[in-house]
């Protein structure tokens, strides 16, 4: 059965979707492991432990935006930015559910990071060839 050009362009925009928060959750998630391994064996404190996590969100964030931009080849500062409010997003959302508290505590700087790694790899994977 042929699909229609309306259903192609959905798929294809479903599929972008699922490939670039599956490598993101994916960086993320090694990022995290890697760090917390040094993290243990040092025993390093909790100033560093935390600044080890905005490198890993911040790792997550540009894999997302880096793999949505170079699949669709355009506005990748927009595609990073709009990655980057999602992640935001869940990121504020799970941080409710888990603590049971809204905190503000870093949350300007959780922003920043968030969004200028997204930005970042929105323009790099716009820049770069199509997987």
């Amino acid at each position: 059965m042929r699909r229609t050009r309306k259903q192609a362009v959905r798929l294809e925009r479903l599929t972008s979707i699922a490939m670039s928060v599956l490598s993101g959750f994916g960086a993320l998630a090694a990022a995290a492991a890697i760090m917390s391994f040094f993290a243990a064996s040092a025993d390093l404190p909790d100033s560093v432990i935390s600044a080890m996590s905005g490198i890993a969100l911040a790792a997550g964030c540009f894999a997302c935006s880096y793999t949505a931009a170079s699949r669709r080849r355009e506005g990748g500062i927009a595609i990073g930015i709009i990655c980057g409010i999602a992640v935001f997003a869940s990121v504020l959302l799970i941080g409710a559910l888990t603590v049971r508290v809204f905190s503000a505590g870093g949350i300007i700087l959780k922003l920043i990071i968030i969004l200028t790694a997204s930005a970042i790899g929105g323009i790099s994977g716009v820049n770069s060839k199509k997987f």
